[in-house]
């Protein structure tokens, strides 16, 4: 009985949140309260983030709130490695995982408070403990910023990655990821077998 207790309380845990998770913006879920326009500023922005989990994770989900179009085959975007807190060293055609996406908000003059997530469960990106990793999507109307607070982003700007600290903002995107080895990722049939 004890057993079976444990595989419940795990399945609850497991449940209940990623194993790990980070926005820019500072709080998951934060709502931005100011827009970036894709009109004379960066089209696409990225952050980048360290893996300290002490595992080695695999991406879950994105996040960005902003409005807007479709975007074209570079809608989001993950670099495995970068080396540090810093941009890429490529434009969005060097990332390592893209793919399209649908805002939620699909007028791109609306402001940008809904975040639409991306499910990239299915992608594989494993992401190494104490590695650097960005993450970034294509700004296709207005993205969700807010004032700048310690969080370096970057925005593609004059075929550079121009930083968002110089202009007193930073650009709020989320990922949620799972340990490589997490009990979430394994069968019914090999949790069991280990008891």
């Amino acid at each position: 009985m004890s057993k079976l207790f444990v595989i419940v309380l795990s399945f609850a845990v497991i449940a209940s949140a990623a194993d790990f998770e980070y926005n820019s913006g500072g709080t998951m879920g934060i709502t931005p309260d100011k827009r970036g326009s894709n009109t004379g500023w960066g089209e696409w922005f990225v952050v980048a983030i360290l893996n300290d989990s002490g595992h080695n994770i695999v991406l879950s989900q994105l996040g960005f709130p902003c409005s807007g179009p479709e975007t074209g085959d570079y809608g989001w975007l993950v670099w495995t490695n970068v080396g540090g807190l810093n941009a890429p060293s490529g434009d969005v055609t060097t990332s390592d995982f893209h793919g399209s996406f649908t805002p939620v908000i699909s007028d791109p003059a609306a402001d940008p408070y809904t975040y639409t997530y991306i499910d990239v469960s299915s992608e594989g990106i494993v992401i190494a403990s104490g590695n650097y990793f960005c993450i970034g999507f294509d700004n296709t109307g207005l993205g969700g910023q807010v004032a700048f607070n310690g969080t370096d982003t970057w925005s593609w700007y004059n075929n550079a990655w121009d930083s968002d600290q110089a202009w007193s903002r930073t650009d709020v995107m989320e990922v949620t990821a799972e340990y490589e080895n997490a009990l979430s990722r394994n069968s019914w049939g090999s949790i069991k077998a280990s008891f």
